[in-house]
């Protein structure tokens, strides 16, 4: 018979965030969007960039 789960276990087994070698801040995750015009086709499309975001490279990643 499998054992029961309870939302406090589901909460413990979550796995640890990762944090920055340099700061030791945890990391926020942040998706970056660029839109460009094609040379092809002349239609937009758009370049997505998922981006760590600590207290080390904040001011470089949102200047």
């Amino acid at each position: 018979m499998a054992k029961r789960q309870d939302f406090a276990s589901k909460i413990f087994s979550k796995p640890d965030v990762p944090t920055c070698p340099v700061c030791g801040e945890a990391y926020t995750f942040l998706k970056k969007v660029v839109s460009y015009q094609s040379e092809k086709t002349g239609t937009w499309k758009f370049a997505t960039q998922n981006l760590k975001v600590c207290k080390c490279n904040e001011k470089t990643v949102y200047a």
